[in-house]
């Protein structure tokens, strides 16, 4: 198992210590989607305990190809459902670096409603 996988089961379980655990002290993650950076370890964790209200988080794929690895996780959220797409890089054994893309289910209705 390694650092991206331990993170999120760690984001499953409320675990702020043990996902914390896996990240470099100074890892750069980025949500393009609210346009947030952070550049610490500590600012992510705190914005992912700060969103609270998480009845269920389903990792459904982990991919890794040597130092990278990405993830598709569901995430039910105060009676909405979330899509999470992220893309890793690990060093030494912990995560560097990150982008998590975020989207909520429905949030841009259907295609085929919008033609």
């Amino acid at each position: 198992m390694n650092a991206v996988e331990r993170l999120w089961r760690a984001i499953r379980k409320e675990d702020w210590p043990a996902a914390q655990a896996q990240l470099h002290e100074h890892a750069v993650i980025r949500w393009p989607h609210t346009d947030d950076r952070f550049d610490r370890a500590i600012d992510y964790i705190t914005a992912h305990r700060l969103h609270g209200g998480r009845t269920r988080v389903d990792v459904r794929r982990v991919i890794s190809e040597g130092k990278h690895v990405s993830v598709y996780a569901v995430i039910d959220d105060a009676g909405e459902v979330w899509y999470c797409g992220g893309i890793y890089e690990l060093q030494d054994g912990h995560i560097a670096s990150g982008t998590e893309i975020y989207t909520r289910e429905g949030a841009l209705g259907r295609i085929a409603d919008r033609r």
